[in-house]
């Protein structure tokens, strides 16, 4: 088990990495449906099919996790855990999906063979990123803008995942069983209070970032929080009860990275632009997942 999870911790530590210190232009040279990457094998999808022999000594899962995690890092040479910038951000999801289907790959042709595996919810959530970052040409155009907005916010976002990553890793090498009431609530709790330290981060200084730059970053940052904890925190959380306090946003703040004045809460009375409570509360349901 401590194998285990100390190959998951150099797994996650390379996918949030990132060398910002490239000589070449900060965005994608090419589209998305240009660049070469191996595609993410969904097992479950293709157990029908004849199954595909990898060769994989399932008795020595220590030295394949490794193998895999030093084949990720040829990929992606890197040193930090900030956001790639764009021009990297191939050479990350390449990274990402070669761990992905090497866990997968093993879960699959192993099961059988041995109690040690990847777990599936951390499987999940590399798919997730994925799905929502390396195969969103729309997000990824988004994201070509943000080169000068990462290098400036960089330290800080760093600061807050290496604070995120430790909460996170302490609850999981508790337990396999990461659903578990306690750990689902204290590994939620770690989320949004990563998700708020990003977005105060982010918005504090505006003449770092635009809004719509932060707008994006924030929402990679959503993602890949989503990718280390991917369990459901919407419903029966007490946030309030969080160890480091609500890392909700007030309505007011809220309003703030509206670029909106502040509504009277009591009344719901428009404010001098005219928007009501009503209003603000449906455009602030848009950019809520992107928040916390």
């Amino acid at each position: 088990m401590l194998q285990q999870f100390l190959i998951l911790i150099m797994v996650c530590d390379l996918i949030n990495s990132v060398d910002l210190y490239d000589d070449e232009s900060d965005r994608r040279a090419f589209p998305i449906t240009d660049m070469e990457f191996e595609p993410v094998t969904n097992r479950n999808r293709d157990k029908d099919k004849i199954p595909l022999v990898k060769n994989i000594n399932c008795e020595d899962f220590s030295n394949y996790a490794l193998n895999c995690t030093v084949e990720a890092a040829i990929m992606y040479n890197s040193s930090r855990k900030s956001p790639p910038m764009p021009l990297k951000i191939g050479d990350w999801c390449k990274a990402i999906r070669h761990l992905t289907n090497c866990a997968i790959d093993w879960n699959s042709d192993c099961r059988e063979v041995t109690e040690s595996h990847f777990n599936e919810e951390s499987i999940k959530g590399h798919m997730h990123v994925v799905d929502n970052v390396c195969d969103d040409e729309w997000f990824l155009s988004r994201y070509d803008d943000l080169p000068i907005c990462i290098e400036a916010t960089s330290d800080d976002w760093e600061a807050c995942y290496s604070v995120f990553k430790q909460q996170v890793d302490e609850q999981k090498n508790k337990t396999l069983e990461w659903t578990h009431f306690e750990t689902h609530f204290y590994l939620c709790c770690a989320r949004a209070q990563f998700r708020r330290c990003t977005l105060d981060s982010l918005f504090s200084s505006p003449s770092r970032c635009t809004h719509e730059q932060s707008t994006t970053l924030q929402k990679f940052s959503v993602i890949v929080s989503e990718g280390d904890v991917f369990q459901d925190c919407d419903f029966n959380m007490m946030y309030s009860n969080c160890p480091a306090g609500d890392p909700r946003p007030s309505k007011t703040y809220l309003a703030k990275l509206m670029n909106i004045a502040p509504v009277n809460e009591s009344s719901g009375a428009p404010n001098k632009d005219g928007i009501s409570l009503k209003n603000l509360l449906l455009r602030v349901v848009h950019v809520i997942p992107y928040l916390v």
